[in-house]
């Protein structure tokens, strides 16, 4: 029986691994595993106790997350509703996995879906939230932390409430703790942090000093 397990296992992964590689091919052949149903198979994977087989799931769901059509099953059945979807939940835990690739395949998964400002708004719903990105932006995996800060700039940038959630707590502390650790030394990191702080002073949330920024908290409409 355990051997009959084993096989079953094996079998899955390579198949697994053979739509990960198809995924990255382009967005016609990423709809094509839609349409025959692909999905299905890769949302069963991730929820087995087979390590490898979770991380070869969330890592066809990491390509899989580059097309628009397949961003859609991380979206609210009931229109305009922010409640996050049982898959979504799924892979923002395996943001906090202990399998680093599973880690590093959720975190890209997530900085795609969160190019739509929908997913944004679910994901500030999910409990952990701020439990599971100030675990990650502690860490100091240069793979992590991009995708990490990636995900962040694009839910600053998607909605000045998201932005203002944020702000208000020590997740962005530690994005100006990064900011000012860095200094004058470029690079992709910077850009990204740079990219947090302009997400924050747009929405008005934020005011520039020299060397500092200062929270501006939203001010009461005029009676």
């Amino acid at each position: 029986k355990q051997w009959y397990q084993r096989r079953v296992a094996i079998t899955a992964g390579d198949g697994l691994m053979g739509l990960t590689n198809l995924a990255s091919v382009s967005d016609s052949v990423r709809e094509r595993i839609i349409r025959e149903g692909g999905c299905h198979h890769i949302d069963y994977q991730m929820l087995e106790d087979n390590e490898a087989l979770r991380r070869a799931a969330t890592q066809a769901v990491c390509n899989l997350a580059l097309s628009d059509k397949f961003k859609e099953r991380y979206l609210p059945e009931v229109k305009d509703s922010t409640e996050p979807v049982d898959r979504l939940k799924a892979v923002f835990v395996f943001c906090a996995d202990e399998e680093y690739h599973t880690r590093v395949a959720a975190l890209g998964a997530l900085a795609y879906l969160t190019s739509d400002n929908r997913i944004c708004k679910c994901i500030m719903n999910i409990g952990s939230f701020e439990e599971v990105v100030m675990e990650t932006v502690l860490l100091e995996d240069q793979g992590i932390r991009h995708r990490l800060l990636v995900i962040l700039q694009n839910m600053l940038a998607s909605d000045k409430e998201i932005a203002e959630k944020i702000i208000n707590t020590q997740i962005f502390e530690c994005l100006l703790a990064l900011q000012m650790g860095m200094g004058t030394q470029g690079g992709v990191m910077k850009d990204l942090l740079n990219n947090c702080m302009a997400a924050a002073k747009h929405w008005g949330l934020i005011q520039s000093n020299p060397g500092d920024y200062v929270y501006t908290a939203p001010q009461e409409p005029s009676s």
